[in-house]
């Protein structure tokens, strides 16, 4: 199967524009936090389908709202660039070469800054949505998401506000925010892995996979010795 092209900087200004204009409501995400809330939806263990997350994407808000589409060339069109960018955004984590999207804001010194709250906040929005594999991290691996909770919810805001150095304390977070997504990957390893083992198992059930052929699980052992043997009693 050929892999899927990552989006070239035209067609992701093309899909920001769209994202932008006044096609989709008011609440629907720029792509800046479209690229915070694909990271979360790839960083769970769990396959969300676009059914469950499309919603939120045109309407952030209530996850109701629809974009009206001019056509259905262009409504097609909106959703490939979507999906390649899901893809995109699923293979640089995947490959621990993963840069968030963030906007730049120009300074009155002519220097220039990231504007990564957008970014952050569409991550939350991704983790709360589907929060029942993040309840542990929020127990056990908070340091990991402490970058986004600052700059993407209220507290984190208020937390900023009480920094010696806000804007230093905005810049260590925002940097440190590639970082985070990679050990949160690797935490979600192990949980992603099983995941997956049980979709194929799934999978092979549906359709029946024939005894004696390996079992879609990835042990290397036929079906009818691994996920297709009888339960035994302990």
């Amino acid at each position: 199967m050929k892999p899927i092209q990552a989006l070239s900087d035209a067609e992701i200004d093309e899909l920001d524009e769209f994202l932008l204009s006044d096609d989709v409501p008011e609440s629907c995400m720029d792509i800046s936090r479209l690229d915070g809330f694909f990271a979360a939806l790839v960083l769970n263990p769990r396959l969300v389908m676009p059914s469950e997350y499309l919603p939120w994407i045109w309407d952030s808000e209530e996850g109701e709202d629809a974009p009206g589409f001019a056509s259905i060339e262009q409504a097609n069109r909106i959703m490939a660039l979507l999906m390649r960018y899901y893809n995109g955004v699923l293979d640089g984590i995947a490959g621990n070469r993963f840069s968030p999207l963030f906007y730049t804001l120009a300074q009155e010194d002519g220097s220039k800054v990231y504007e990564a709250e957008g970014w952050a906040e569409g991550f939350m929005l991704g983790v709360f949505l589907f929060i029942d594999p993040w309840r542990v991290v929020f127990e056990n691996e908070q340091e990991s998401l402490s970058p986004m909770v600052l700059l993407g919810t209220q507290q984190g805001a208020e937390l900023l506000e009480k920094s010696a150095d806000v804007k230093q304390a905005r810049k260590e977070a925002y940097d440190s925010i590639a970082d985070a997504v990679a050990i949160l990957y690797e935490y979600f390893a192990e949980q992603r892995e099983a995941e997956t083992r049980q979709r194929r198992v799934s999978q092979a059930v549906s359709v029946k996979v024939p005894p004696n052929e390996e079992c879609p699980c990835g042990s290397g052992l036929k079906f009818k010795k691994c996920c297709g043997a009888s339960p035994t009693l302990h």
